[in-house]
């Protein structure tokens, strides 16, 4: 009798086990609908299929056992189905070869489905033309460069003739030729202001062809004219969005190392530390919120260095100001800041990717005392002991929030 109750109590436990199983399978399935369609999910699905194999006879394992392998197809068409809906997006939206050839590789994972073959040569083949279209520029502009160095090597009897060689240049949009041409003529009839146009345009058509940083060069030189500095700042946007933390990338007329990139802004940090100045002008108690220096960054300092369509990208800043916490001293309020330092947490963050300092620069945390404030020294080591606010010894790297999108 004792052994048919042991056999019983085996039995339940294995029919208890069989249940939960069977249970936490079906709750798995249902929990595998909500992913996003990729190879996991697929994976996923063809292991819950497998396991609900294992208890065949079971209840409806064998239906829920089929679902899952349905399910693992259907996940299949729809990850296709995502794969050609962003070709075709990236298709739809290339001006750049770059573009088109990037909508061509998306169409390439997903071969046979739908016409994607069809869509990937079509993008190669604009692809292709765009750049014989580049290339073909280049020659000509090539040509007529060199037939400026010979009208320069003739003279200077031949001014009109060089005059009219640019305008024929800034015709066929062979910019960079009659830009050459228009400083060589300096203030001829009216080749600063043609000059000046060449140079929008210029900027415009190197844009198109993905050289940012050569458009944002063009719009800068074109100053004024038509919307240069929109036009500007959107190449500076477009670079940074195309470097990576460590890069320098240039913002008004100083250069900046990237600290961090978030999908619609960037931390940047002046590249190259500026003139030796004291944290704050006068003697006694000082926080970041009342020092002079940051006063002056977010007053003369932001108004100088950049342009007004540029300040528009700067992002007020939630500054935090922690204690000193070696020290215990006071950080202060915490400020709403276009332009700050680095305060010890981040000079500690963000170390790895400063470049090589020659010069101790400040931190906005406070030192040791309530009239000093820390810096970090120039051989890279946090000084959270600080120094005195008025020392006039120490540099300065602000850093700021930047849209990008």
């Amino acid at each position: 009798m004792a052994d048919k109750n042991v056999i019983s109590k085996d039995h339940l436990e294995m029919d208890t086990k069989k249940e939960e199983t069977y249970q936490r399978l079906i709750s798995l399935m249902k929990s595998i609908r909500c992913m996003t369609p990729c190879h996991d999910k697929i994976e996923m699905y063809h292991r819950v299929a497998k396991q609900l194999g294992d208890l065949s006879g079971y209840k409806e394992s064998e239906e829920y056992r089929s679902e899952c392998i349905k399910l693992a197809k259907q996940t299949q068409e729809d990850i296709k189905q995502r794969i050609y809906s962003l070709a075709v997006r990236k298709k739809n939206s290339a001006k750049l070869a770059s573009d088109y050839r990037a909508a061509r590789d998306e169409f390439r994972r997903i071969p046979g489905y739908l016409d994607a073959n069809e869509l990937a040569l079509e993008c190669d083949k604009t692809s292709n033309m765009i750049e014989k279209k580049f290339i073909m520029r280049r020659v000509i502009i090539s040509s007529l460069t060199v037939l400026v160095v010979i009208l320069a090597i003739v003279g200077a009897s031949l001014t009109t003739t060089k005059y009219y060689f640019a305008k024929a240049a800034q015709n066929i949009h062979a910019y960079e030729t009659a830009i050459i041409t228009y400083q060589k003529l300096g203030n001829y009839k009216d080749s600063e202001e043609r000059l000046i146009e060449c140079q929008y345009q210029n900027g415009l058509e190197l844009a198109k062809e993905g050289s940012y940083k050569e458009a944002r060069k063009a719009f800068a030189a074109a100053g004024n004219y038509r919307d240069s500095d929109v036009q500007k700042v959107k190449m500076e946007k477009l670079i940074i969005r195309n470097a990576k933390p460590k890069d320098n990338v240039k913002v008004g007329d100083t250069e900046w190392r990237i600290l961090e990139l978030q999908n619609d802004r960037a931390l940047l940090m002046k590249r190259n530390a500026m003139s030796e100045m004291p944290y704050h002008d006068v003697a006694g108690n000082v926080t970041w919120e009342t020092s002079s220096i940051r006063k002056w960054l977010n007053s003369e300092y932001l108004e100088a260095t950049f342009s007004e369509e540029e300040r528009k990208q700067i992002i007020l800043s939630d500054v935090v100001n922690n204690d000193n916490v070696a020290y215990g001293t006071d950080g202060g309020n915490d400020t709403k800041d276009y332009l700050f330092l680095l305060s010890i947490e981040e000079c500690e963050q963000y170390q790895s990717l400063f470049p090589e300092f020659k010069n101790n620069f400040w931190l906005r945390s406070p030192g040791h005392s309530s009239d000093s404030a820390a810096f970090l020294s120039v051989n890279g080591q946090i000084m959270d002991y600080g120094y005195i606010a008025t020392c006039n010894e120490m540099m300065i790297r602000p850093i700021f929030w930047f849209k990008i999108d």
